[in-house]
């Protein structure tokens, strides 16, 4: 009867201080159970350390009490790092570019114990503009990848002991596109863009389990993401072939995988109005080493299967640890402070070295339907080098500590 009339009154402030009154440790319960969803998606999770993960997979929000909720996030980050010699020469590049990335959530409750999230995300991807400028133009001047990602997620619950095990799994689309640029001047003074674009598709799901105490705020979760396949094709326009010569557009094809990942998250009060929550993933990273882009169907002189080129990465396995403090301020302010590490997957090849981050988050409830949230976060992107020559590639180059500022806004509304 309790546990009815807690979903029931859910968000009833005037009701819940009745309850407060007549039974202050049920109101201690539903404090800690409530906050930690709170500031949940107050956070701005996008390191820029894990390989193209911008850590936005999350399925948090099927464990909101409600029965419908829907939110929707923008997050932005400024990274501010560059490039201070190339070659062995003083030069000074810019390493990152500030993106924009949004979120959209729904979960609902179809049935009894049963769960759905529908999701819209961009939980990977890369963007880099080195400019027309440097000494490294011929190979590169820009880059961008972007994955987007519709996902349905149903999760269901059976009574166990005090609280519940709930049983996760889901599908997603993702849609991949890439877009490369570099710049050469040909002998005869005529300059060209050389331009690789490539989008395509791949299926993915997910699984896990959790326990869950919802009226102490317990919840322990290990999820697991399936690798992403993807098989793109797309054009090579401006290819050059040598002296003055090159072609207008060329087919072509590639192949690469964004990897598995596992998430384990545990999360408890300790004291009144105050949670913990300690997070960890693994990334097998290491699966994106060297991408070829071929030729797709025979072109002029060009046959099928020809390689024209390959975006290296070399990379190996990342890891992020962080951990979440949180503390009802009052009923209707949430504040968290987050610490989180996350292990660089370069090989010596990128410039995903390691990045240690400190965000301060906050929600707040307007009232029974609607909550606002933000986040400030600060990241130290250490230091490194680039050594592409010794196997093959075209440059070295090494970099200094940087910085990134990343912010998130939002709301949730509950029904």
């Amino acid at each position: 009867m309790r546990q009815h009339m807690f979903k029931t009154l859910w968000g009833g402030v005037a009701i819940a201080r009745a309850i407060n009154a007549r039974r202050p440790m049920l109101w201690y319960c539903i404090r800690c159970a409530t906050f930690g969803l709170l500031i949940t998606y107050a956070f701005s999770d996008r390191l820029l350390a894990g390989g193209f993960d911008r850590f936005d997979q999350d399925i948090n929000l099927l464990f909101d009490q409600s029965k419908v909720a829907f939110d929707f996030n923008s997050s932005f980050a400024f990274p501010a790092r560059k490039f201070s010699t190339v070659n062995g020469a003083p030069e000074t590049v810019r390493l990152g570019q500030n993106t924009f990335l949004p979120s959209i959530n729904l979960k609902f409750e179809p049935f009894e114990d049963t769960a759905g999230l529908v999701d819209y995300r961009q939980p990977f991807g890369a963007e880099i503009e080195y400019g027309t400028t440097w000494s490294q133009a011929r190979t590169v001047v820009s880059r961008l990848l972007r994955v987007e990602e519709i996902g349905l997620t149903c999760s269901y619950r059976v009574q166990a002991a005090a609280g519940y095990v709930r049983l996760i799994g889901g599908m997603t689309y993702d849609f991949a596109t890439y877009h490369e640029e570099a710049l050469r001047v040909l002998p005869n003074a005529i300059s060209i863009r050389p331009t690789v674009d490539l989008d395509g598709s791949a299926i993915g799901w997910r699984g896990g389990f959790a326990y869950e105490v919802p009226t102490k705020g317990i919840r322990a979760s290990i999820v697991y993401y399936s690798p992403l396949a993807l098989s793109v094709n797309g054009t090579f326009e401006q290819l050059p072939l040598g002296g003055n010569a090159f072609l207008g557009a060329v087919p072509i094809r590639a192949a690469a995988q964004v990897p598995q990942t596992v998430e384990t998250r545990f999360q408890f009060p300790f004291a009144p109005a105050w949670q913990n929550t300690v997070f960890f993933k693994w990334a097998n990273w290491s699966v994106w080493t060297r991408v070829p882009i071929i030729v797709s169907v025979n072109s002029g002189a060009l046959p099928a299967g020809r390689e024209l080129t390959a975006y290296n990465a070399f990379f190996r396995d990342g890891w992020t640890i962080s951990n979440t403090l949180s503390h009802k301020w009052s009923d209707d302010l949430g504040l968290a402070l987050r610490l989180s590490w996350d292990r660089g997957v370069s090989t010596g090849w990128t410039e995903h070295t390691d990045t240690w981050q400190g965000v301060l988050g906050a929600s707040y409830t307007i009232n029974k339907h609607l909550e606002l949230n933000g986040a400030l976060g600060l990241s130290l992107l250490t230091a490194g080098e680039i050594d592409k020559r010794a196997q093959g590639g075209s440059y070295n180059a090494t970099f200094g500590t940087g910085t990134a500022v990343s912010t998130r806004i939002g709301f949730r509304s509950r029904f």
